[in-house]
């Protein structure tokens, strides 16, 4: 079952199991300032949230999700989801903003042949697809986690987004010295992702690093897998944004423990994670598509084709 087909299924299957009350959360009209509007801190949301839902209603809920995104991206959601439990006891439980069920899923539009979105999104998850004309796109797409890592005594127990950073260090490191400089945004980082939540994405960054396309040897092939990392969040059919012309930029520690960026950023494809927040125990990553994010490109494609037939 190709990617549109199955969301088209998934959702339909979610939706028929919901009451009129819960159809009426859930089932929102295809508007475009609604689908912008997303975030990753924590707070209620547009949809129908977890909490309300049955249990096999929860499952089908996951079954969109599941769908959504890939199986690695998609063990890295639900893990991001167990850790609001998690931060809720480091926090000595005094926020009532902590739970696992605070995710929302609303869909826009009627789920078929004309377009139609999809949002999955609490805190630290932000999952926003949207149909067109048989393709999928999936931008913007965020994961996050605090804390970043649980450790036991030397070892990690937990850390959804640990290899986000371990390849963001090796490619880091795997730069020469010139390459490094040209890379160095600034010696600190920033205190989040430079984008944080904009509903779109039309300018170019500043400041963007070392094209990689100067790189060669150990560097061209670390800077090459973490973008294969964050591309691979992706499904099968899911259109992905094009990595072309992508600067590899770094500001920040060079080594885990103290706050750290990095960005992957092309004409249609922007990467970013930072940790900096809790002591850099606090990890927001994302991956964009400049002027095409939900779906704008697709759509664009989609109405002019209606249009001039």
């Amino acid at each position: 079952m190709d990617a549109a087909r199955r969301l088209v299924t998934t959702t339909s299957e979610f939706l028929d199991s919901l009451d009129d009350s819960q159809r009426r959360q859930a089932n929102l009209p295809f508007d475009e300032q609604a689908r912008r509007t997303w975030a990753y801190t924590p707070g209620p949301r547009g949809g129908v949230p977890m909490w309300a839902l049955t249990r096999t209603q929860t499952k089908k809920a996951f079954k969109v999700l599941a769908a959504m995104l890939a199986p690695p991206a998609f063990a890295r959601a639900v893990a991001v989801m167990s850790l609001e439990e998690v931060l809720d006891e480091v926090e000595g439980g005094r926020s009532g903003r902590r739970h696992i069920a605070d995710y929302w899923l609303a869909v826009f539009g009627k789920p078929g042949p004309q377009p139609w979105g999809l949002r999955f999104e609490g805190h630290h998850v932000s999952v926003n697809a949207t149909v067109a004309a048989e393709q999928v796109t999936l931008t913007p797409l965020f994961l996050g986690a605090n804390p970043a890592g649980v450790r036991d005594g030397g070892h990690t127990a937990i850390a959804p987004l640990l290899l986000e950073e371990q390849l963001g260090f090796d490619a880091v490191h795997a730069l020469t010295v010139e390459q490094r400089s040209a890379a160095l945004l600034s010696d600190d980082a920033p205190d989040d992702i430079v984008t944080t939540n904009r509903p779109r994405l039309n300018g170019s960054l500043d400041e963007l690093g070392v094209p990689v396309s100067v790189l060669d040897g150990a560097a061209e092939s670390a800077v090459q897998e973490l973008i294969r990392l964050y591309l691979d969040r992706f499904p099968p059919g899911v259109t992905r944004p094009p990595a072309d012309d992508v600067q590899f930029g770094w500001a920040g520690a060079l080594e885990p423990g103290i706050g750290h960026y990095y960005r992957l950023a092309g004409p249609r494809f922007l990467v970013e994670l930072d940790n900096t927040q809790n002591g850099a125990n606090h990890v927001h990553t994302v991956v964009r598509s400049p002027q095409a994010d939900f779906g704008e490109d697709v759509l664009a494609a989609h109405y002019g084709s209606e249009h001039s037939s």
